[in-house]
């Protein structure tokens, strides 16, 4: 199933949603969007993987990468899972370098708390 993107732009975050599968024939365009949301530098960004089918080693990759330059710059990236998203970042041991949450909403939440800190 092809990749579709939705960018939800706000003051201090932005919500990109994503649904069908990650892999390498779709990150391309995602990354395409990827560097369109960092050349507008919103401070956090949450993504949300509910909606993803299927994730692949590219995917992950990317996904990595972008945790990275969030973090190079002082941001927050906070991804939304589902049990597919869960049960490969368990697998291949990267649950711990993400922070996650269940639902949008949660993310946005784990954003304010960290504002306030």
């Amino acid at each position: 199933m092809s990749l579709s993107i939705n960018v939800d732009p706000h003051d201090d975050h932005w919500v990109l949603t994503l649904s069908g599968d990650l892999d390498y024939s779709e990150c391309a365009s995602f990354r395409m969007t990827v560097d369109r949301v960092l050349r507008d530098a919103p401070p956090s960004a949450i993504i949300d993987l509910s909606g993803i089918e299927y994730l692949d080693s590219s995917g992950l990759g990317l996904l990595l990468s972008l945790s990275k330059e969030y973090g190079a710059t002082g941001g927050r990236l906070v991804l939304v899972t589902n049990e597919v998203v869960d049960n490969i970042l368990e697998l291949t041991r990267l649950s711990s370098i993400f922070s996650t949450a269940p639902g949008v909403e949660e993310a946005r939440q784990m954003l304010a708390d960290t504002a306030r800190m």
